[in-house]
């Protein structure tokens, strides 16, 4: 169901590793998705990518890009994924961004937590 304000309260990402040794970063939360050859840099250009998006829905107050999840079927691999235990050990297990003047917040910054499950090839 759509909500007119962001409701985020952790950001659940999901690695997909391709028999072509690509790894695919898909952020379920706003439905993101960028690809590189290493996870270390697949997180890296993801946690850029939604940082962006996250500051800049909140400093144009366009909180629908804030609810913008990725379809069901992806929701389900990585639910099945973190239950078997296969947990991404992030690099940057807390993702910050910059709260703009413009929200009414006492502080500058914020952050959100990130789990993270790792499938294998596809």
């Amino acid at each position: 169901m759509f909500s007119p304000t962001p409701k985020l309260r952790d950001l659940h990402y999901l690695y997909l590793t391709k028999v072509t040794g690509r790894v695919v970063a898909h952020c379920l939360d706003l439905d993101i998705v960028t690809a590189a050859n290493h996870i270390d840099e697949a997180e890296k250009r993801l946690n850029a990518l939604v940082t962006v998006q996250i500051e800049d829905a909140l400093g144009t107050g366009n909180y629908a890009a804030l609810n913008t999840p990725a379809p069901r079927i992806y929701w389900t691999i990585f639910t099945e994924t973190f239950r078997s235990g296969k947990v991404r050990k992030s690099n940057n297990p807390v993702l910050s961004f910059k709260i703009p003047a413009i929200v009414p917040m006492e502080q500058e910054r914020s952050s959100l937590g990130v789990l993270a499950a790792m499938t294998a090839a596809t």
